[in-house]
């Protein structure tokens, strides 16, 4: 072949073939370079990738932070490398992505998402966000010149993903393996999330890894077809621990894409029937196992069966009413800001207000639980849309390639990304994968194998070259970038961290001081990973140092940045309770708890303050407010209580409670408080009618009291005083002895009392016993006639 070669060259060089100024020559050098890349350097490099998944956290809050700056640096690494062999860049690459209809949209997406920057609020959150963004677009860059002419090493790398989806499932599942004996299988259960940041986000990332085992089991035999098999079993295992029902649809999804794709090309019935089989057994193991797992945890909730989990896919489940009020709340960002949205990543703090009356105290969504919606809020309406094409574009090149194609290969690789496009669509109408490297991985492979599967030899022909260094420079740069941000990223997350290590929220200091938090102040993110500012947190600080007017300066920047939530207000108020200024406590007190009416501490912060200025109006506006949202019993008797604190009658109190027991009639607190009460305002009238001499008006009282509550320590008390006034000492002893039985009256006095009982019916032993026990309790001093007595 080789001695040809110069001949094909005359050839071509003598009648001078050229497609857009490009000889057949020039053609053939690119296609020898092209192909030079090491095969080792592939694996390694995918390798490395997938290794995203067992990363630390290094003293960051989010895992994701720091995944996002090791693949960052991969691509620096990766750009240094073609720069150092540009040859390996093929010229007329760049000119297959202009015929990509799909990467255009992509493009155009990426502007549309920077354009954003303009119309944010925050715009340290468009740095942020772009930055992963761009991270992904980079790793498609790398990968796709990686891959470029090696899809013959197509398997080789599902059985690498294989093998990766084996040790990541493998590191959850050992641990119910062998179920250590005082191990809770609910902690087990609930604690699942490797490293990908919680439970959902694991299930995500493995079942985007599935479509590689089913390609893999059956393209391969012996020893690797039985370890993906048991690496299919391991997989579907955790995903079903995992109880994450938007898992549960990709599997659905694609095991129904894969039968259908294996009827379709396999005429041998018999043998199509035993390889879907072989896939399915692996599965249904794993049900069992998973469903014996659940009967021994014993929940009532998610981890009751996985049949109960799959019934629970409809949007009557109340998880799934929240995410629909999430949609629906990004819908009406999207609908006031149609054209650019409100900034990329600003959907964290803009949605806030959005959800004041329907998430619970400082529970915010962070996401909208669909990206789709979450890009049309936060950068307009068209790149919404954008977005959505581009996922729908995808998956219909790849759906005709793998129906029509005639090429096994190009059908392998279409069928998988088909499915890969599956999972992610899905995974992005329920949740969030665009900003999870562990998911942003693979939408990056669908990207690279899309592009490169539907490359054709006259598309090369045809193509436009370019100066390649300029290719790697632009890599480099692009990545020094992406690595310089996502750097700061980083740092601002460790500062999260050390700030939530000190607890300062709750404890009076911590190892940082408000001049360290200050000092270490991120540029981007300025928020918590929860939303919160730093500079709240730096205000916090200073309130435990007692330096007021730093936090309020703090506090003064932090609410430019988050005033949504509440809590900067509730800490002015504790800044004015401290320096002895009720009225502004009081304030600032109810501006919080308006902030935040669904926000149960907040609420209890306002009432505190309703109660010191005796305003009952105030304290029943309040409670009418969050009953609204939040009908609990403990917040109705705190209201009560407030009410009898804030001097409201007892009338007044006990029909409050009536109108609580018309809405949770069976409900015992409630009930409870109400008849303490009524005892109360017995024994207030018992006292009244003794004072008065109406001594069987007052032991009818009592006994009406008595009635209500057998044991109760006062009633039995007031009984046994009531008994000893008149001279019935027998009768005065049995109820202050049956007071005593009870707990809760320590200061001596029933004991003092119960002993001059005794005393008077001449039973020395008994009332010296009394005696001393009211002395030990500080009722009595020695000099007291009644312990002198005793000896």
């Amino acid at each position: 072949m080789t001695e040809n070669i110069p001949n094909f060259y005359y050839f071509c060089k003598k009648y001078y073939i050229t497609m857009k100024g490009m000889t057949v020559n020039e053609i053939i050098d690119e296609t020898k370079a092209g192909k030079n890349i090491p095969d080792f350097l592939i694996y390694f490099f995918i390798i490395l990738l997938l290794l995203i998944d067992f990363m630390p956290y290094f003293k960051t809050t989010e895992i994701i932070n720091i995944q996002f700056l090791y693949l960052s640096f991969l691509n620096l690494l990766a750009g240094i490398y073609l720069y150092l062999n540009n040859a390996l860049i093929p010229p007329t690459f760049f000119s297959i992505w202009k015929k990509s209809q799909f990467l255009k949209i992509y493009i155009i997406f990426l502007v549309l998402c920077a354009v954003s920057f303009f119309v944010a609020k925050n715009t340290s959150l468009v740095i942020t966000k772009m930055t992963q963004l761009l991270v992904v677009f980079c790793l498609f860059l790398n990968l796709s010149i990686l891959l470029k002419d090696k899809l013959q090493l197509f398997f080789k790398i599902v059985f690498i993903v294989g093998i990766f989806a084996f040790l990541q499932s493998w590191q959850e599942l050992c641990h119910f393996i062998i179920i250590p004996k005082r191990a809770s299988i609910i902690d087990l259960l609930t604690n699942m999330k490797g490293n990908t940041g919680n439970i959902n986000i694991l299930a995500a990332s493995l079942s985007i890894k599935v479509p590689f085992l089913l390609l893999g089991i059956v393209h391969y035999n012996g020893l690797r077809k039985y370890f993906l098999l048991f690496a299919l079993f391991s997989a579907t295992a955790v995903i079903f621990l995992t109880g994450a029902r938007t898992a549960l649809l990709d599997l659905f999804a694609i095991y129904t894409v894969y039968i259908i794709y294996l009827l379709r090309e396999h005429k041998a019935v018999r043998t199509t029937f035993t390889k879907i089989l072989l896939l399915i057994i692996p599965t249904l193991i794993s049900v069992l196992f998973a469903n014996s797992i659940f009967e021994k945890s014993k929940d009532s909730g998610r981890y009751v069966s996985l049949q109960n989990r799959i019934g629970e896919i409809n949007t009557n489940d109340a998880s799934a009413n929240v995410r629909l009020l999430y949609w629906e709340n990004a819908l009406q960002l999207a609908q006031k800001n149609p054209v650019l949205g409100i900034g990329l990543g600003n959907y964290r703090i803009e949605s806030i207000p959005y959800e004041k009356y329907i998430s619970d105290d400082t529970t915010v969504s962070l996401h909208t639980h669909n990206d789709f919606l979450e890009i049309t809020s936060e950068t307009g309406i068209l790149n919404g849309l954008l977005y959505f094409a581009l996922l729908a574009v995808l998956f219909f090149i790849n759906l005709k390639n793998t129906i029509k194609s005639s090429s096994e290969q190009t059908k392998n690789i279409a069928v998988l990304a088909l499915m890969l496009v599956l999972v992610y669509g899905i995974d992005s109408f329920f949740n969030f994968p665009m900003y999870r490297p562990t998911m942003s991985i693979f939408f990056v492979l669908i990207l690279a194998l899309t592009i490169l599967n539907n490359s054709k030899t006259s598309e090369i022909l045809n193509a436009t070259r370019l100066n390649t260094k300029t290719i790697a420079i632009a890599l480099i740069a692009l990545s020094l970038f992406t690595s310089y941000t996502a750097y700061h990223i980083c740092k601002a997350s460790h500062l999260q961290y050390m700030i939530l290590s000190d607890d300062i929220n709750n404890n009076t200091k911590g190892v940082l001081t408000g001049d360290e938090v200050l000092k270490q102040m991120p540029d981007y993110p300025n928020v918590f990973s929860t939303s919160e500012s730093f500079y709240e947190y730096a205000g916090i600080y200073f309130i435990r140092e007692n330096n007021f007017e730093k936090a309020l300066q703090c506090f003064s920047k932090a609410e430019k940045i988050n005033p949504y939530v509440g809590r900067i207000d509730f800490y002015k108020q504790v800044i004015s309770s401290k320096k002895g200024n009720l009225d502004s406590a009081y304030i600032y007190a109810q501006k919080a708890f308006s902030t935040r009416p669904r926000n149960y501490d907040l609420y209890k912060s306002a009432s505190i303050y309703a109660t010191l200025k005796k305003d009952t109006v105030q304290l029943l506006k309040n409670h009418a407010l969050f009953s609204t949202y939040r009908n609990i019993p403990e917040e109705w008797v705190k209201t009560a209580k407030s009410l009898q604190n804030a001097g409201a009658g007892y009338n007044r109190l006990v029909e409050f409670l009536d109108s609580g027991l018309r809405k949770m009639p069976k409900d015992s607190t409630l009930l409870s408080q109400k008849n303490a009460f009524l005892i109360t305002d017995y024994l207030i009238k018992g006292q009244r009618y003794e004072s008065e001499s109406k001594s069987d008006l007052a032991l009818k009282t009592y006994q009406s009291a008595l009635k209500i509550d057998p044991d109760n320590i006062y009633v039995l008390q007031n009984i046994g005083f009531y008994y000893l006034k008149n001279g019935q000492y027998d009768k005065a002893i049995l109820n202050l002895t049956k007071a005593l039985q009870k707990p809760g009256l320590n200061d001596g006095k029933t004991e003092y009392y119960l002993g001059m009982s005794y005393q008077l019916v001449k039973d020395k032993a008994n009332a010296c016993k009394y005696y001393r026990i009211a002395l030990d309790k500080k009722f009595i001093d020695r000099n007291n006639p009644a312990i002198q007595n005793c000896g």
